[in-house]
């Protein structure tokens, strides 16, 4: 890596020389309009190739644009298709499966809390107060262990 190093610099002395020699030789004989004119021809040509370059990569751009969209659409059109029967398949799993499920299981819930209070196991306790007797609990066991701190 040392010896690239080394070479660059000593290239780019060398062209640094070589620029101030030919300033000076062309100051010597007067040829300044004649170097801006074939400066000017060589960067005329040049911003010509690179535009040719830069129409050239516009068109194939446009051109794999093109491609890509005459691929992506199809696939797009057959993903509607499959999103289309899988929406389809879980609104009858729905209908056939789960909702009679959900059906059957709070009627059944249902009847058992009538039965319970009915035949006379216990009364109809709401989740909100089986909540709040397991709270307290909780707080009495946290005041037997001194771990309440203080918040009721």
């Amino acid at each position: 890596m040392q010896n690239y190093t080394r070479w660059i610099v000593v290239g780019a002395i060398a062209v640094v020389v070589i620029g101030i020699a030919l300033m000076v030789w062309f100051t010597v004989e007067g040829w300044w309009p004649v170097v801006v004119d074939i400066v000017l021809v060589i960067t005329c040509l040049v911003s010509a190739v690179m535009l040719a370059a830069l129409t050239y990569a516009v068109f194939e751009l446009t051109r794999t644009i093109q491609d890509v969209r005459a691929e992506l659409i199809p696939v797009l059109d057959s993903l509607k298709g499959t999103s289309t029967a899988v929406r389809e398949t879980a609104k009858t799993a729905g209908a056939f499966g789960v909702a009679p499920a959900v059906r059957t299981a709070s009627v059944l819930a249902g009847a058992g809390e009538v039965a319970a209070v009915v035949l006379g196991r216990g009364h109809a306790n709401k989740r909100a107060e089986r909540r709040q007797k397991r709270r307290q609990e909780i707080e009495r066991e946290l005041a037997a262990r001194g771990e309440l701190d203080g918040h009721r």
